[in-house]
């Protein structure tokens, strides 16, 4: 097996929840999920790292389509990537940071 990793880290603060912004980082369902959360903290740290994990594959997968990829949470809370099983995926927030790890497993 073969595999590409990316990682990327993002300061949470200089998200900003701008209408523009939203609607070019997250997918619609991304976005429906995004609508329910209560607090601006919550949205932040939401939009942190949903950037930070599309800016991880785009530098596993050097694909420009990137910002195309759905990343959502399974009942258990697991972030994954939608219609892509062979990309795996994890995300954390503390504090000011959000980081996101992407690793592909190349057949």
């Amino acid at each position: 097996m073969n595999y590409k990793i990316g990682v990327d880290i993002v300061e949470i603060r200089r998200i900003q929840l701008d209408d523009d912004f939203i609607c070019r980082i997250l997918t619609d369902e991304e976005q429906q999920h995004y609508a329910q959360l209560k607090s601006l903290k919550r949205q932040k740290e939401y939009l942190a790292g949903r950037f930070a994990g599309k800016e991880a594959i785009y530098k596993a997968l050097n694909d420009p389509e990137y910002l195309s990829y759905g990343i959502l949470n399974d009942e258990d809370g697991r972030p994954y990537v939608i219609g892509h099983p062979e990309i795996q995926i994890s995300l954390s927030h503390d504090g000011p940071m959000a980081i996101a790890f992407v690793l592909v497993e190349n057949k």
